[in-house]
């Protein structure tokens, strides 16, 4: 039973290394996804920056109102409050992370130049999720239930014991009333049986039926928690192909039609066929298309981080 005890602790701490490597995985790809936010930020506040220019120089040759520039100053500084948001968000993940992995020092991740989604075997196993460490944890549990049982069932028995000797007795001895001489052959055999009941046996016997309550409890909560994870398993698999949907539409529709629409704003906006509304609302569209696009890829990384939580890989 200490053998099983040991392995109960082992398993303990696999699952607290199991969270804690779930929660590194999640801040180090809400931390890649925050750079390139990052960059498409300074990207797009050059964009609003060029707005601004050429606005500029429009009012100056009296071809716009004092409102144009108004307008692009403010759209600019959405972009930098955004910007600052966004680095408050990269400071604290990166103060997060030092913290999970217990150090001062300074940690810096260097990221792929290309940002692009994980992805998923849409084959999984759903046997491996017998594997997860808090189905593990409890079926150790219910095993040293079933042994600590057994100890007790085992120094709950009674006791029994049988004697025998055998012996000569040599003198005279009474014999229904008469005297009787006895010599050395004479030889005497006596058999003792006893049987010793445990003092305890009532509470030992309320023991062993808590623990057969407890085994059974632990059953049912692996049950239960085996049940809830297939769920969250199949659940998480619907919700990753969905978000693969939305990313591929995003990068096969909406980020080309973006670059599109801003050339065509920036042009027209110059040449004065396009007036400053269209143009602010051209930028505006691909503001969010390209800042969508990013959260489209963070949302699958953070989905496929679940599915792998789930399968303990």
């Amino acid at each position: 039973m200490i053998n099983a005890e040991i392995k109960a602790k082992q398993l303990q701490q696999q699952l607290s290394i199991y969270e804690i490597k779930n929660q590194v995985r999640s801040l180090y790809y809400q931390i890649e996804y925050l750079q390139f936010n990052k960059q498409k930020l300074q990207s797009l506040d050059s964009l609003y920056i060029e707005f601004l220019r050429v606005a500029n120089l429009r009012y100056k040759t009296g071809d716009t109102k004092k409102i144009e520039i108004n307008t692009a100053q403010t759209k600019q500084g959405e972009i930098n409050l955004l910007t600052q948001q966004n680095q408050v968000y990269l400071i604290n993940a990166y103060q997060s992370l030092k913290a999970l992995l217990n150090t001062n020092d300074s940690i810096v991740l260097i990221t792929n130049a290309n940002y692009v989604p994980l992805t998923v075997n849409n084959l999984i196993d759903t046997n491996a999720i017998a594997n997860h460490p808090m189905l593990q944890s409890l079926y150790q549990n219910m095993l040293i239930a079933e042994q600590t049982k057994k100890v007790e069932k085992a120094q709950g028995l009674p006791d029994f014991k049988i004697g025998y000797s055998n012996q000569s007795l040599i003198g005279f001895q009474t014999i229904n009333g008469a005297d009787k001489y006895f010599g050395a052959g004479n030889r005497f055999s006596v058999v003792n049986i006893g049987i010793a009941i445990p003092l305890t046996y009532g509470a030992t016997k309320a023991r062993i039926k808590s623990l057969e309550y407890q085994k059974q409890s632990l059953a049912q909560q692996a049950e239960y928690e085996k049940k809830q994870l297939q769920s969250q398993l199949q659940n998480t698999m619907t919700q990753y192909e969905q978000d693969v949907k939305q990313y591929n539409y995003y990068k096969s529709n909406a980020l080309p039609n973006a670059e599109e629409i801003v050339k065509s704003a920036q042009l027209g906006y110059r040449t004065g066929d396009v007036s400053y509304v269209e143009y602010l609302y051209a930028l505006q569209t691909a503001t969010d298309i390209q800042l969508n696009y990013l959260q489209s890829i963070q949302q699958i990384n953070q989905t496929v981080i679940n599915i792998n939580s789930i399968i303990n890989k």
